[in-house]
Parts: structure tokens; sequence; C-alpha cells
């Protein structure tokens, strides 16, 4: 017989936009802090027919590990990795290794990052797969639903979809890519509401911040594919397959897959192109003659690699660069809607969970009620936002590092010296100046906590609460206003 009792009535209705890393991390983290007496209900939208992922490889650095041991993640994750033999948790081992490979004659390395517990690195699919396994039973996901829009009705939000259909939630975290429709719709608010009231007919892709909202290219393109190990290791079995670094291009490998493939990008950056308009689709595939026309007369291990070339794609890399605001009212955004940032940290996939987890973690508190989702969004936003931009800032500066390309420092160019002796100190010298620069933007990763971000966001709401309790007003919701150039 029944004993009486019915589930708990839901705080609201959240709708997560988008089914990669950090849409999914986000329902990881609600199912994991959600209790059970206080539930959320919780509806995933994913744009495409089945749950997948774009990319082959990705970074898992110390900082990402903490995030999946709070998740209870790390051994099933664990298992999935590639790491360097008889690395032990915690101490010193091998990140990468930079190498100079543009030359015909075998070439050399130059620097290592030593990281705690080195690199880890896997196929994005794997990673999905674990995120799919621990989603919770209260999350539902509903595929091929294409965010095309949505509206406030100032009680609740509409999705609308490009099938036609609708759906309404009162919470919308918007995890929908580079090219965010949340994002899209939340500046277009934020525009019409507040930028036309100054200047009248002004679009918003012209004003000052509002236009920060649309991906900028980088002036980089970047070849991508798969090197089946084997194959590679049947050409050289003593090939380094490191991490290359030349001017104005550079070349990234490493295995993915239990080390049955090596991921390989490599990168080419177009003079004075930043900013401009890429002309062709941001992924098309290319001609492995393409490829090595790219790096002709590198060392003979890059042609290797390269001669391995199979479907090769090319890939447009484009940013979101310093975006005002994340957050309106009920509305967030996260991942790559926010911060799309270029691959020279391998850090796109790890911000995205941090955001995930940061923001999860407080939605699923029990003390958070739909009223209260305003501050929460906002504390979010004020730990996160000003991180992950830096992070994108610091991604393109070091990428510069990475092709001898930044300003101050080596770049490539033949050395003025009296003798042979005296040119070999000096490029010593200039390289040791460029890897220490190189190696301190990189410290961020092992050194800053994300403990710490979750500190910060708890201290935020207290004090919140201690204002409520106290009967002061709460902040009110808005943006800055947008200029016009």
């Amino acid at each position: 017989m029944p004993d009486g009792s019915s589930a708990a009535k839901p705080r609201f209705r959240l709708a997560i936009v988008g089914g990669g890393i950090a849409g999914l991390t986000l329902a990881v983290t609600l199912g994991r802090y959600e209790q059970s007496n206080s539930p959320i209900q919780v509806d995933l939208y994913e744009s495409g027919p089945e749950i997948t992922t774009v990319g082959a490889g990705i970074s898992v650095w110390p900082r990402t590990w903490a995030v999946m041991r709070a998740l209870g993640l790390y051994d099933q994750l664990a298992s999935e990795a590639v790491k360097e033999a008889g690395a032990k948790e915690g101490v010193l081992q091998t990140g990468f290794v930079f190498r100079k490979s543009d030359q015909p004659q075998e070439g050399y390395e130059w620097g290592r990052i030593m990281i705690p517990s080195g690199s880890t690195t896997m196929h994005r699919a794997e990673m999905v797969d674990v995120l799919m396994r621990n989603l919770p039973s209260s999350c539902s996901i509903h595929t091929s639903k294409r965010l095309v829009k949505y509206t406030d009705s100032g009680i609740c939000y509409t999705l609308h979809f490009a099938d036609g259909t609708k759906a309404t939630a009162d919470v919308i975290v918007g995890a929908d890519g580079i090219k965010s429709k949340t994002r899209a719709a939340m500046y277009d608010y934020a525009h019409q509401a507040e930028c036309t009231k100054k200047v009248m007919n002004v679009r918003r892709e012209d004003c000052e911040r509002c236009k920060k909202a649309t991906p900028k290219w980088t002036g980089t393109i970047a070849y991508r594919y798969l090197i089946p190990a084997e194959k590679l290791r049947e050409i050289n079995p003593d090939h380094k397959a490191l991490e290359i670094v030349a001017p104005m291009s550079h070349v990234i490998t490493y295995p993915i897959s239990h080390g049955k493939f090596l991921n390989l990008v490599a990168f080419v950056t177009i003079p004075n192109a930043e900013g401009t308009t890429y002309p062709h689709k941001w992924v098309i595939d290319a001609k492995k003659e393409e490829v090595l026309s790219a790096y002709s007369g590198w060392e003979p291990e890059v042609d290797q690699m390269l001669s391995c070339a199979e479907k090769p794609t090319i890939w447009a890399i484009h940013v979101i660069e310093d975006l005002p605001y994340t957050v309106h009212d009920r509305v967030a955004i996260m991942g790559d809607a926010v911060h799309a940032m270029t691959t020279h940290f391998g850090a796109g996939g790890g911000q995205a969970i941090e955001d995930a987890y940061v923001l999860g973690r407080w939605l699923a508190d029990p003390r958070t009620s739909l009223s209260r989702v305003p501050d929460v969004l906002h504390i979010y936003q004020d730990v996160r936002l000003p991180f992950a931009r830096k992070v994108v800032r610091d991604a393109s500066k070091v990428g510069l590092m990475y092709e001898f390309n930044c300003p101050g420092l080596y770049d490539g160019s033949p050395i003025s010296a009296s003798s042979k002796e005296e040119g070999e100190e000096l490029l010593k010298k200039q390289i040791a100046e460029l890897y220490e620069g190189i190696r301190d933007l990189w410290r961020w990763q092992w050194q800053e906590k994300v403990e710490d971000q979750w500190d910060e966001v708890e201290r935020q709401y207290l004090k919140i609460m201690s204002n409520v309790r106290s009967g002061k007003t709460r902040r009110k919701d808005g943006w800055k206003m947008c200029l016009v150039m």
C-alpha cells in the first residue's frame, strides 16, 4: 500500500542548453550536491541527435583533477587517461617539452615544463562517456533541440528550438559553445533595453561593450588529425612526438586513447589577420599536400608525423575576449560561451568544468530558492569571469611565445655576434628568458587552487544572506552601459 509520502516539489526548473563537457559537468554537479528533500527539475537540451563531442584530445591539469575528486569521478577518469610512465601523484613530472624543429637537420630541445603529477591527456569522447555514466536520474536529456532564442515573459523563460518546439524554464544556463545562442539572446536583451536608450538605431555589433559577445578570429588556423601510434612507430621507433616551436607556426602532439593514437594540432598564424573575418566555414576538410606545404623545410621527425596525415581538417581559431558580463536576471552562460580561448594552455575544457562546478554547487544548495538565483548567478560571475578572462589573455600571449613572436623576447632572428661562441651564448640567454616567460604564465595551472574560488563564492553568499537577514536591499540586476565608437 502507498505510504502516503510524495516526492518533494522542485525548487525551480533549470534548463541546461548544450550537452558538451560544460553542460554535462553542471548536470553531474547538481546531482552530486542536490538534496532529495530540495530537488531541482533539470532538463538538458542538446542540438545534435545524440550526446557527442567535437575535437579529439583534451588535457587534464591539476585544477581539473581537484574538481573531479570533489565530484567522485577521479578514479573513473584516471582509468581513461594517458600519463607519463612512473608518474607519481603530486611529484613534479614532465608536463611538456619544447623542441626547435624549423630546420632541415635534426632539431633540439630547448625547454621542459615540470608540473605536479605531470601531463595527463585523453580523448574528449572518453571524458564525455565518464560524465554521461554519472548523470543523475533526475536529469532529462532532450536531443535534436537546437536553440534559436529564448524569450522572457516576466514569470518564466520560453526556449525556442529550430524544430519549432518550445520549452519553459525558471532558470537557463547556456553551455552552448562559442556560437552560443543563449549569449546572443542575452546580449540582444541588454542592448535593446539599455544601449538603444542612449543612441538610437545603433546595432549591437557596433557597441563597444556589446560587440565583445561576437567571436573574433585570431588569425590562426590549425590542421588537426589523429595519427595511429603504430603507424608512426613503424616509420621511426624512436620518434619523440614532443611539442615543437617555430616562428609563426608550431606543432603540438600528445597521446590519447590509452596511447593508441597521437593527437596532432599544427598551427599556422597568418600575419595581420587577427580580428578580420575568416572567409570560410570555421571547420573544413584539408588536403594532405596543404599540411606538408605549411611545414616544408622542418626537421625529419615533423615530416614523419605529417606523412601520417589522414583526413586532416582545418580549424579557424576564434576566441571570446573580455566579455563584460555573463549573467542577466536568471540566465547565465558558461564554458566556451564565455571564454572560448586559444588552445595554447590546453585549458578550455578545464575552465568549463570549473564554471560548472562553482555554479552547480550553489544552485544545488537548498538555501538557493528561485528568488535567490540571481544572487548566486552574480556571485558566479564575480568570481569566475575575471579569472577566465585572464586565462584567455594569457593563452594568447603564451601562444606568441611558442611561435617566437612575442615582443621583447626571442623572435628567431639571426643573432649578431663577433664569434660563433658569443652567438651561441647570446642565443642560450635569449632562449632561457623565453622559457622563463612561458613557465611563469603556466604556473597558475598548479599554484592557484580552484578551492580558493569556491571559498570566495561561499564568503560572498554568506555576506548576501547576512544582508537579507539585516533587511539590506539586494543589489539590483543589470549590466553596464554600452558605448558606441
